[in-house]
């Protein structure tokens, strides 16, 4: 919906849509910009965070700093009290909701811990407010596609103008890679004498390397054979419309892959990351370890993957209690 009232807005005014408007108050300030350009280059290269997380933690901590500013107090870590803390936090988080308060705590501690590894800032009493709301997104059970919808989603429609469609969704359901992964995919990523691809822009930084299928290849053979636009490009992935023979952004291929889905008649489809769901869903229904699971979809950790053990049915099958019988 929010999306629907950005383009329409766009429509009507030609303009779009700024969804957070900084006031002249929060203009730019020598002090802060470069006490952020100190924050960007620990992002980048200490905590290893991706392009789009640093971006918005860079805006987060931007506005909080203006904040602070505001509060007529020196922009700087040495300066920072639990009280500009907490009156930015009263401010900023009352009309989002759990999730997004998170979000939002996440950065702010991300930028103390900054401080304490640059500056040696002293962040013990601020640590001490309440930072961590609870957001229970981790006790939903993973949604995963049936075999059927799999099926289903790889092989709809198989005409020649559907090759690029069921090529993507071959790396999505056969690789399990994450949207911006299959975006970023290049030509010499693949290695065709050892049947792999290797996928490098991950989020984590970290490259891995993985097996390609026979199907998947064949798929890439006929989609580069007879299907790519003409292009210098070396980007698998380029536009065929607007821009032909241009990269292909991360959030066309997941528009792309959720119009198919609709195409193709799967009703309960979320997004591209359901078929992440769906690899580790028969992974580990196949017996595969955890630690197996998660270098193979990139989790920087195995906490990240042990949401998968609540779908691990074979396994929970052999410790679940009889239902007690009830005598009436």
């Amino acid at each position: 919906m929010q999306a629907a009232l950005h383009a329409y807005y766009h429509f009507t005014t030609g303009k779009h849509f700024n969804k957070r408007i900084i006031p002249r108050i929060y203009e730019a300030n020598e002090l802060i910009e470069a006490e952020l350009t100190r924050f960007h280059t620990y992002l980048k290269e200490v905590a290893s965070l991706s392009e789009t997380t640093l971006i918005s933690h860079y805006n987060t901590v931007r506005q909080f700093l203006c904040f602070c500013s505001i509060e007529n107090a020196i922009a700087n870590g040495n300066k920072i009290s639990p009280d500009q803390v907490r009156n930015f936090l009263m401010k900023e988080l009352r009309h989002l909701s759990p999730a997004s308060r998170k979000t939002i705590l996440v950065r702010i501690r991300n930028y103390l811990r900054f401080l304490e590894f640059e500056d040696g800032f002293n962040a013990d009493e601020i640590l001490k407010l309440p930072m961590t709301p609870p957001v229970w997104k981790r006790m939903q059970v993973p949604k995963y596609l049936s075999a059927e919808d799999k099926n289903i989603s790889i092989d709809i429609q198989p005409k020649f103008r559907d090759w690029p469609t069921r090529l993507r969704n071959r790396c999505f359901s056969d690789l399990g890679l994450r949207c911006v992964e299959v975006a970023n995919l290049s030509l010499d990523d693949f290695d065709w004498q050892n049947g792999t691809v290797c996928v490098h822009k991950t989020k984590n930084h970290s490259e891995r390397k993985l097996p390609l299928s026979l199907k998947a290849g064949q798929s890439i053979v006929n989609y580069l054979l007879k299907a790519r636009p003409n292009t210098k490009e070396r980007t698998l992935f380029v536009r065929f419309k607007k821009s032909a023979g241009f990269p292909m952004g991360t959030s066309q291929v997941r528009d792309t892959m959720r119009r198919a889905a609709v195409r193709a008649g799967l009703r309960h489809f979320t997004g591209t990351h359901m078929f992440r769901h769906t690899v580790a869903k028969d992974m580990i229904s196949s017996g595969t370890d955890i630690k197996t699971i998660a270098d193979i979809l990139g989790h920087e950790t195995i906490e990240t993957t042990m949401i998968y053990t609540k779908i691990n049915f074979p396994e929970l099958s052999f410790v679940a209690g009889k239902w007690p019988e009830v005598i009436v």
